[in-house]
């Protein structure tokens, strides 16, 4: 229990302006978590074969999504992003993902494992389950694993945050000593009590908050009396994992008896844990001492003073400001939230273009959004939803035009994954397969393939015709049909033709990519787009197909992809 409580010394930042470097995370972790699963929904990525890692032209798609520009930075300059990597590694700590992290060991001399054909799975039943909990639980979810997820060597002693600056002791013989048998979790959680007592937007020196444990809870992490598991670790002492020194090679062993050892052992692990777990969630600022470090490493007294947040308080009060959506008559929606409002965005964006994202994001309703959810939901109440997510009644315009939109839906159903039938009135037991009928001898039905084969098994000879999007294929002779024949338009003009008439058939060059992979199929689809190339995509194939007269703009699209890929374009014999 926190007994007394904290009176931590203000810092005045003003007055430090010139000796402190101010730093804030910039970055949403609960938006960017959602987006990182959006994007692997949508694709089949593969790890690196080696390192197991993002490959570099995923993860410089994925930059372009995140919340804070500097991971395209990032990934320009080292071809990967601390940031995203700890998204990667959250995700799939949350089994959002699913992914090889063992390997295979290739051969005899093998050192390290490899990761053959390692691609990200989704696993969407947990996800949605997620997503589907109120933000306040999402984000206690959220916090859980960070307070708990760690390993001998993967803690604040030894590892630099995602955001952090500061340096970590040695691991060497991080798996002794008092390390395998630290509380980790509790003393996160001690931290994150003790910071609950600050003010909000009130900067506190660290040095007064290292004071104050040291003099009323020396003990929050390391215990008054660790474990040991080997004689020589009792000999070490309960400091004997840690050694500072001017270089790495050249290291000194802080003794228990030492009048400063709290502050070079867990004064140091303070610094690195107000660099970590609160600032990666967005919970408190930091600031650095701008003077050069001319010290014992790992750096100590760096990150010399911390402010928490309105939301950290509320989180941990449990008591959030629930988000907020206004629909405006200009038919922008707004959603002001402390915490990423996943579940009313997801269900925005299928109506509205994102127009900003951030504490208030504003979006605006589309028509075509709108159109195309009603055809794939027919029960969809777009009026219904917009003012059950803003508690209150639409401006009247938005009303009128939405009611203007759903009636134009209205005129026409989307049948997704039907074909039309065309055959006699009689045909033994296809009922099961109708989803309309249209005619005697005309019908919209289901799972074609198994009607194929059940008029197959019954002796039957049943016909597919694909038709193209620009025109209809014509028929072969001696079928009954009311779609036009090969030969009936040459027989009607043999019949009535006297005098030859001259005719111009143009011709057009139709040009086609077949794409190994889907990945670059879809970038090459949206580069043809936007140089306003009328494109075809037939995704079963893998292919495009496009007029030879825009042959310019599809090469200036390939060597656009050439900064991520090999292209060379082969001709089919």
């Amino acid at each position: 229990m926190m007994q007394p409580d904290p009176n931590l010394a203000p810092a005045n930042i003003n007055e430090l302006g010139n000796e402190l470097s101010v730093f804030s995370n910039q970055y949403d972790l609960r938006h960017d978590l959602h987006v990182y699963v959006e994007y692997i929904q949508d694709r089949d990525v593969k790890r690196l074969h080696r390192s197991n890692e993002l490959n570099r032209a995923d993860s410089k798609r994925l930059a372009k999504l995140m919340s804070d520009s500097y991971a395209i930075e990032e990934v320009e300059k080292n071809g990967y992003s601390e940031w995203i990597n700890y998204v990667d590694i959250l995700a799939h700590v949350f089994k959002f993902v699913n992914y090889d992290t063992e390997g295979i060991y290739v051969g005899y001399t093998s050192s390290e494992p490899s990761f053959p054909d390692n691609y990200i799975d989704i696993n969407a039943e947990e996800y949605e389950e997620f997503i589907d909990l109120p933000l306040l639980e999402q984000e206690q979810k959220l916090l859980d694993p960070l307070v708990n997820h760690y390993r001998d060597d993967k803690n604040e002693f030894y590892n630099t945050s995602a955001l952090g600056r500061l340096l970590g002791f040695s691991t060497r013989g991080c798996a002794t000593g008092i390390i395998p048998d630290l509380d980790f979790a509790r003393g996160r959680r001690f931290l994150l009590e003790v910071l609950q007592s600050c003010k909000p937007g009130v900067w506190y020196t660290t040095s007064s908050l290292i004071q104050y444990l040291k003099k009323h809870h020396p003990y929050f992490l390391i215990p008054d009396k660790p474990k040991y598991r080997y004689k020589q670790d009792v000999k070490n002492g309960r400091y004997g994992n840690f050694r500072e020194g001017e270089r790495w090679d050249k290291e000194i062993k802080i003794l228990e008896s030492d009048a400063d050892a709290f502050e070079r052992v867990e004064g140091r692990y303070v610094e690195r844990f107000l660099e970590g777990l609160p600032l990666i969630l967005g919970y408190i600022e930091v600031a650095y001492s701008k003077t050069e470090y001319k010290g014992d490493l790992p750096e100590i007294d760096q990150l010399q003073a911390f402010r928490v947040n309105d939301k950290f308080l509320h989180v941990m009060g449990g008591k959030i400001i629930e988000p907020k959506v206004t629909v405006q008559p200009n038919f922008e929606v707004h959603v002001e939230s402390e915490l990423y409002p996943v579940r009313i965005i997801t269900q925005l964006t299928k109506l509205a273009d994102v127009v900003t994202k951030d504490k208030a994001s504003i979006l605006k309703l589309r028509k075509k959004k709108v159109l195309t959810q009603l055809s794939i939901r027919g029960d969809l109440d777009v009026i219904r939803l917009l003012e059950k997510l803003s508690y209150q009644k639409l401006p009247q315009n938005v009303r009128i035009e939405l009611e203007e939109w759903v009636g134009a839906s209205e005129a026409f159903t989307l049948y997704e994954k039907a074909v039309l039938f065309e055959g006699d009135k009689d045909l033994p037991e296809i009922d099961q397969f109708t989803i309309q009928r249209i005619s005697p001898t005309m019908r919209i039905v289901h799972s074609p393939d198994r009607l194929f084969t059940h008029l197959e098994q019954n002796e039957l000879i049943p016909l597919h015709i694909k038709h193209r999007s620009s025109a209809l294929t014509l028929l072969p002779d001696g079928v009954r049909t009311v779609f036009p024949k090969r030969d009936s338009s040459v027989s009607k003009v043999k019949a009535g033709a006297k005098i030859k008439k001259p005719v111009t058939i143009k011709r057009e060059v139709q040009i086609t990519f077949h794409f190994p992979a889907k990945e670059l199929m879809e970038e090459f689809r949206k580069g043809l787009i936007a140089a306003r190339c009328p494109v075809a995509a037939d995704w079963s194939k893998l292919t495009l197909s496009f007029a030879s007269q825009y042959e310019p703009e599809v090469k200036k699209v390939s060597k656009a992809l050439k900064q991520d890929y090999f292209i060379k374009i082969e001709d089919i014999a």
